[in-house]
């Protein structure tokens, strides 16, 4: 079984690449919170973040961090997000989230009411605009 992300990593399934190198990928979030938000991963299929080497966690969040900054500049948010959870893709990842608003973070927009309690779910989202995403995508390497 591969997941979306180990597809992309083998060039089976589409991306808008930001920056790619022997140890991890970053690409443009096909189910963005906001406009640029981007996942960087290690090119390693690893579960939970916390199971990575500590090496290349490192690496992971240094480029997030290049990335974050790059976002600030070309996307003018109030502030950008740097997220791990472990949920949506079963492979470690950290999500780069330009915020608009304090609730961006928690993916607000997915909220809804059923059966009296929230809950998140994607039923609602769409999925973002691939030739929107590689024009970020250029904007942001």
């Amino acid at each position: 079984m591969s997941c979306i992300f180990c597809k992309i990593i083998a060039g089976e399934a589409e991306a808008s690449k930001i920056y790619e190198d022997d140890d991890i990928l970053a690409f443009m979030d096909v189910f963005p919170v906001r406009k640029g938000q981007v996942l960087v991963i290690p090119k390693t299929h690893v579960d939970h973040f916390s199971d990575l080497p500590e090496d290349l966690a490192t690496k992971v969040f240094q480029k997030a961090h290049e990335i974050s900054k790059k976002v600030r500049i070309k996307l003018n948010p109030e502030r950008v997000g740097l997220l791990v959870h472990g949920y949506g893709v079963s492979h470690a990842h950290l999500i780069v989230i330009p915020l608009y608003d304090k609730d961006d973070i928690t993916h607000a927009g997915m909220a809804k009411i059923k059966d009296g309690k929230i809950i998140f779910t994607m039923e609602d989202y769409k999925m973002a605009d691939r030739e929107e995403l590689d024009k970020l995508a250029q904007e942001l390497k």
